[in-house]
């Protein structure tokens, strides 16, 4: 479906059209949360409070632009709203962690991008062998060691490494012939330069 019918279908009371726009924005939406806060299950309890605000108001959208800022602004004040919850409820953080995210609105773009370019990225894992896959996932997303992801998927240090470097070249690869945006996302993700 185009952006277009899936408005239409949206706004006409089909599911389909809800069905597809929360599939085409879960991901990006949870990481774009997940920039805010560092709790998961929050973050996902957010991306549903959004997306029934938008089944809520879906006659309200005449296009994915209208819609997709009003998702990644529901998701940034509702973000916002948790950390100042848990401020008042005497669960402190320093300061200097939140008061960017208070005062500067227009980094919001930025991490809408951001947002997009990493589940960009994430298609392209999804697209990798099975073990490359799992030694990428459990290396940049659950921040897991070497040792650990030996362990658990019981293989070699060295075979951790090698599916590891395989991972990363084939999505490079891949990304390198899409667009540079994407590539420079993916490697700041990684850590390389």
């Amino acid at each position: 479906m185009t952006d277009s019918q899936l408005i239409d279908s949206l706004k006409t009371d089909g599911q389909e059209g809800f069905v597809a726009i929360y599939r085409k924005f879960y991901k990006q939406l949870l990481f774009f949360i997940l920039g805010y806060l560092k709790e998961n299950r929050v973050a996902e309890e957010i991306v549903a409070d959004v997306f029934v605000k938008v089944w809520e108001r879906r006659s309200d959208f005449y296009t994915m632009e209208n819609l997709k800022a009003f998702i990644y602004i529901s998701a940034k004040n509702a973000s916002l709203n948790v950390i100042r919850s848990e401020r008042s409820k005497g669960i402190h953080e320093s300061l200097t962690n939140y008061e960017d995210l208070l005062v500067d609105d227009r980094d919001v773009f930025s991490k809408m991008i951001h947002a997009e370019l990493i589940h960009s990225i994430f298609i392209e894992v999804g697209k990798l062998p099975e073990k490359q896959r799992e030694v990428f996932n459990m290396t940049y997303l659950e921040d897991k060691t070497v040792e650990e992801i030996a362990e658990e998927l019981q293989m070699s240090p060295t075979a951790v490494y090698t599916n590891r470097s395989r991972a990363i070249h084939t999505i490079r690869t891949l990304l390198g012939t899409k667009n540079a945006l994407t590539l420079l996302a993916f490697l700041s993700l990684v850590g390389e330069n």
